[in-house]
């Protein structure tokens, strides 16, 4: 038999969004992979594990917080920034991802990639 049970993740400064709760499953053997996409799927028998309950009007009450993974990759920054921003650490626009993909001026065989953070700027469309 799977278990799932909520978790919650939250978004850092400077996103404001709100508090994400997320599924978390513990797989047992008759769990399967998705043969399309690789992704682990629950077995037919799923129950709630009540022992990990969580509190929706006061999440951080029982712990468990976690940092968004959208927040800590640069994601939600990037869409802060309409997708497309001025890196802060080379100076050059342009950037369509979470990270600079300029290559560094004091060494061209490397890229910037740093990740988009505070100081990055929007970077308006071509």
């Amino acid at each position: 038999m799977c278990t799932y049970h909520y978790l919650h993740h939250h978004h850092v400064s400077p996103c404001t969004r709100d508090i994400d709760m997320v599924v978390h499953y513990s797989f047992c053997p008759d769990a399967v992979d998705d043969p399309a996409t690789g992704a682990r799927l629950p077995c037919n028998n799923v129950q709630y594990d009540y022992t990990q309950n969580v509190d929706y009007t006061d999440p951080c009450a029982t712990g468990g917080c976690l940092t968004s993974p959208d927040c800590s990759s640069g994601g939600c920054r990037l869409e802060q920034l309409n997708g497309r921003w001025k890196c802060c650490k080379c100076g050059r626009g342009g950037n369509e991802y979470r990270w600079c993909c300029h290559r560094a001026r004091n060494s061209p065989d490397t890229f910037c990639y740093h990740v988009c953070c505070n100081n990055c700027k929007p970077h308006p469309a071509k």
